[in-house]
């Protein structure tokens, strides 16, 4: 699938979207560590920041992603550009949270896709301003994007990035969902980030790939009820 850019940020495969603070909100229930125990998975990765990746442990917890995935209408932006057999496919859904963050570290979450995978981007916190976002342009430049409440991007393949160097008093959080195509043959590239990100990730074709605690290296393809 070809790609595109965008006029207003001069980047690859990057949009920027309204969605709906009525269910952007719902999410702020989740900045409590009591609601999060056994429920939610923390990953924090060795990047210049303290930024924590919060991501569903048990399928209750998908399904609150997944519900509100849908009632934001994200699968209707990115549909022109994805190969499907039936539906867009929702693979995780996560909180970022950082209260710091001392170097850029660029980086792109899909390469070589097709632009088949797609991740999503908006503040969930009143203080988003504190951390925007770099990234490159066409030509080269770094340009910054400041988070706005209401207003999400939604990039693909090849868009360069880093979080902006800065801080707050109070944790900045952002929801984020990864997402594109329901047909397997693309999942090995999408795969590259996908897998990464949690311990419990859906696949194109619907099953899930579980974490093995036994091994935290490996992932196992499994069945589960549908979501």
């Amino acid at each position: 699938m070809a790609g595109f850019i965008n006029p207003v940020l001069q980047a690859p495969n990057v949009l920027e979207i309204d969605v709906d603070l009525t269910v952007i909100h719902e999410f702020r229930t989740l900045l409590d560590e009591q609601v999060l125990a056994g429920r939610f998975n923390c990953m924090q990765p060795n990047w210049s920041s303290d930024i924590r990746w919060i991501s569903p442990d048990t399928l209750d917890a998908f399904r609150f992603f997944q519900s509100r995935f849908e009632r934001l209408g994200i699968a209707a932006h990115v549909r022109p550009w994805l190969d499907l057999e039936s539906c867009v496919r929702m693979y995780s859904g996560f909180l970022v949270t950082r209260s710091r963050c001392e170097a850029p570290d660029f980086h792109v979450d899909w390469q070589d896709t097709g632009l088949q995978a797609f991740t999503l981007l908006t503040p969930i916190t009143d203080n988003a301003d504190q951390f925007g976002l770099l990234y490159k342009r066409c030509d080269g430049e770094v340009a910054a994007y400041s988070y706005r409440m209401g207003k999400a991007l939604i990039f693909g393949d090849d868009f360069l990035h880093s979080t902006q160097p800065g801080w707050s008093l109070l944790p900045v959080a952002l929801l984020s969902f990864t997402f594109g195509s329901d047909r397997m043959e693309y999942w090995p590239r999408i795969a590259v980030t996908a897998a990464n990100q949690g311990n419990l990730v859906r696949l194109p074709d619907g099953h899930f790939l579980v974490r093995n605690f036994d091994d935290p290296n490996q992932l196992a393809r499994v069945a589960l009820a549908p979501v």
